[in-house]
Parts: C-alpha cells; structure tokens; sequence
C-alpha cells in the first residue's frame, strides 16, 4: 500500500493535478465578481483634485415658496485614492443640494450636502454653508410692451404700433419682487438700419423703476413681435426769413426761390406738427442784385429735406447820392429863375401905380373888413397846417412800424414742468431728454431781442393718469405779441408708485 501512493507521489501528473486544484481553491475564494477592481487602495496612491462649478440644487416647496440666497455652482474637493478621484471629476455623477423641503419662510444658514458620491473618497464643499432667504411666491399677470431703438429705422422711414402675439404674461417669484416691478419689456434687437416690418421673438425683460432686472419667473419667456416700417414723407413750403436790415441807399424789390416746395422725412407724430420750413437771407450784406446759395432749415425731430439747398435771386433798387457839382448847378438854375421873377414883378407893380392911386379911398374904406377877414383866415390856416403836419407824423411812424423786418431765432433746453402728479406716485420724463425743448420763436426784430426763455413755461398735465408709461402733450403760455413752435410736442413720462 505505501509503495502505491509513494507511485502515485512520485509521479510528475498526480502533482500537476494537485498543484491545479489548489490554485483553483485559491482563485475561487479570492475572486469576488460584485467587487470593482479600482476599490482596491494601494498605499501611497491617495489623491487631491479640485472639481470647479458642480451645479446646487434645491430642494423645497416649489408650489408655494420661492427661494433666494442659494448660489447656482459650487467647487468640491475631494481626496481619496486617485483611481477614485479621477473617476469622480470626469464624470461628475454626484450631487450637491440644500434640503429645504420643510424650511419656514425667512432667513436662515444651511449646510451644502453631497450624496452619489463613492465611500472611499472625502468631499470639501466651497462654500460649505450659505444664507438663504425662503419667500412667499406670488404670481401675477402684466402688460408687455416692445422695445427698440429708433437708431435701428433707416433714415426716411418710420416703425409703427408693435404688435404682440401675446400682449400678457404670468410673473412669477417672491411677493417683494412682483411689488418692484416697473417695466415688462419684449426687447426688439435690430442690426444696422433697417427699411423692412421687424418679426422677431423676443426675449422678456422683467425691470424696476430704476430699470434693474429682477430675478422672477416670466410665462412665456418670450413673445413674437411684429413692428411695421414704412417710409414716410411730406412736401411743405419753403418760407423766407429776413434777417437784418438793408444799406440806407437800398430797397428791396423781391426775393425769389428757384424751388418753393421741399421734402421732408420723420415720424407722424413729427410731420403733422410742421407745416414749413425756411431759408434765411441776412439783408446787410445785400448792396446789389444777386443769387444766394442758401440751405433749407428744417424744425427738430425731422429727419430729412430735399433738397437741402436752394437758389434765392435778390433784386434791389440802388439810389446813387448826388455829387456836390450837380447840387452847385441845381442853386445857379433857381437863382437864375428867382432873378427873372422879380424883375417881371417891378414891371407889374410900376404899371398898376395910376390905378391903385385912384382906388386909394375905396381901398381904405374896405381897410377894417379885410382886417378882419384876414385874421379870421389865419387863424384857420395855422389850425390846417397843424393838423397835417400831426397827420403827417402819424403815416410816417405807422410806415416806420409796418417796415420793420420780422425775425426768428431759437429758444434752447426750455424746462418742461409736471403738473398734476398724485403725492402717491413718482414720475420720470424720459423723452425729450433732460426734460427740456426748444422753441422757435417769430417776431419782429424791436420786440424779439426782449424775447427770453423766462417768457415762456412749458408743462405737462398728468392728473388722469395712472401708473405706467404715458405720452402727454406739451403745453405752452407765453408773450401774445410773439409766434412760437415747440421743436417737441409730445412728452414721454413713466409714472410709478412710492415704496411704501
């Protein structure tokens, strides 16, 4: 029996065979098929990486509160062996979160946590804790207006009322924040000049009275916008403005326009308000006939004239004084003819001497009723004569008046006031800007140089208006001796509540 197995022992199979069976035994009580091969730590392989912005996520009511305070990313360190930690920043499959499911409205400081992540690593959140503010949420529903810059429309052509495929949306976010807000803009982006209809989704904006962005919920978060462009146009005459006076040997016969009609371009609200425009001609400088090149002066807020310049043909009279040789020749002519007239008058008077001899005493008789009659005729001669001269110094003042030259000039920046505003409300004029406009003002040259900017007040009447973006017409009192056109009409005013 003991030479069989010490056969068996001796032979190079039988220990192949037993040699198997244990490796085999050993493998299967080593090798676990559940365990991940990486978890194996290997001393002195340990690990530190910094993975940056990992989004937060929030978890709360979100039916009736809103929440504030929470950052949207995060940094996380984490050490650990680096098989693991590589593993963990590429695929970024763990969460960071605030648990605010039962947390009461106010504030209050929370810890940042992770989950997802792998046992065998550590995690260090930056920051570890934040300061959230639980609110009330709200949900309202506002007006939409569009918004966009009048810079986008090509000189000539006009936009129209925007049309909105919805002009409401549904706001929601905490109760302090809907009580801020001022402005729903639909923001209307344009490159360049543009002479076609806008169509454009646009994006909504959610603003205060100070026109900062407000973190609240917008439903929808956009609406289609469609603003009409048209080219816009009309022709009005061409009005000459004389300014100064002509040189004394000078009058004025015409001034004539090679064109007395021009084109201009603007908004409507501009082109029904101006009914001229105007080429001024400074007749100081006028000492004979000639054609002036002339530009077109046209009121603010119109875009383009055509044409732009213009002919004015002057036509004048010009008296040559006269030279002291021809006023020399003018007295010997006179003298001469005075000399001729007397001596023909002594000769009458020494004819008639027999006659007014003989009618020496019918002439004394008739003496005291010549007298009188005479004196009666004086009298009445010196009351004649004072009455023309009187009527002659009243035509000449009223021809001095009625040829006095009329002017214009511009009146710049005169304040606009509001009147009527609620003590409630607060209320901001964004257009004209500075709350200001120019006046022209038309008159003639004595009463115009008097004409200052304290002659005028200029307001605006909002006392049936509510909160909102208004456009109100500019009023205006001044002098009844003067015209004036305001260079704006119309004034745009934002008016919003006080905070309480």
């Amino acid at each position: 029996m003991n030479k069989f197995f010490d056969r068996i022992v001796e032979n190079n199979w039988f220990m192949k065979i037993i040699a198997f069976a244990l490796a085999l035994l050993l493998f299967i009580s080593v090798y676990d098929k559940n365990e991940d091969s990486s978890d194996v730590n290997v001393p002195g392989n340990d690990a530190t990486e910094v993975v940056k912005d990992i989004p937060v996520k929030v978890y709360y009511d979100t039916k009736n509160v809103v929440v504030a305070g929470v950052p949207k990313t995060v940094d996380v360190t984490l050490k650990g062996p680096k098989s693991h930690v590589q593993v963990a920043k590429q695929s970024k499959d763990f969460e960071v979160y605030v648990n605010l499911a039962n947390a009461d409205i106010g504030e209050k400081k929370v810890k940042l946590q992770i989950k997802d992540l792998s046992d065998k690593l550590e995690a260090d959140i930056d920051p570890s804790t934040v300061k959230v503010t639980v609110k009330e949420k709200v949900t309202k529903e506002f007006n939409v207006e569009a918004e966009f810059s009048n810079n986008s429309i090509a000189s000539g052509y006009a936009a129209g009322s925007a049309e909105l495929d919805s002009n409401t949306v549904k706001i929601t976010g905490a109760k302090d924040e809907i009580d801020k807000i001022a402005y729903v803009k639909a923001n209307v982006e344009v490159d360049g000049s543009t002479t076609e209809t806008i169509e454009q989704e646009a994006e909504i904006s959610v603003l205060d009275s100070s026109l900062n962005k407000l973190d609240v919920q917008v439903e929808p978060e956009t609406v289609k916008v469609t603003i009409p462009v048209k080219r816009v146009s009309k022709k009005v005459p061409i009005n000459i403005v004389k300014k100064g006076s002509l040189p004394q040997n000078v009058t004025l016969e015409s001034i004539t326009l090679d064109k007395e009609e021009a084109t201009i371009t603007g908004s409507d609200s501009v082109l029904k308000d101006v009914d001229s425009t105007r080429v001024e001609v400074d007749l100081s400088k006028i000492t004979k006939d000639q054609t002036l090149s002339l530009p077109v002066i046209i009121s603010n807020g119109v875009k383009t004239v055509d044409p732009e310049l213009v002919n004015a043909t002057v036509k004048v009279n010009v008296k040559e004084e006269e030279t002291k040789e021809q006023e020399s020749e003018k007295s010997a002519d006179n003298d001469s003819s005075n000399t001729e007239e007397t001596d023909q008058s002594e000769d009458d008077e020494i004819s008639d001497t027999t006659d007014e001899t003989s009618d020496t005493t019918d002439e004394t008789s008739d003496t005291t009723d010549e007298t009188t009659d005479e004196t009666s005729d004086t009298t009445d001669n010196t009351t004649d004569k004072s009455t023309d001269d009187a009527t002659t110094d009243d035509n000449e003042a009223e021809e001095a008046t009625s040829s006095e030259q009329t002017s214009a000039k511009t009146l710049e920046s005169v304040p606009i006031s509001i009147r009527g505003l609620d003590t409630n409300f607060l209320g901001d004029m964004t257009s004209p800007s500075n709350g200001s406009t120019d006046i022209e003002v038309t008159a003639k040259e004595s009463i115009l140089k008097n004409v200052t900017k304290s002659n005028f007040t200029l307001y605006i009447d909002v006392s049936d208006l509510g909160e909102g973006e208004h456009e109100v017409d500019i009023k205006a009192n001044g002098p009844n001796d003067v015209e004036w056109s305001l260079a704006n009409k119309v004034a745009t005013i934002a008016i919003t509540k006080k905070d309480s």
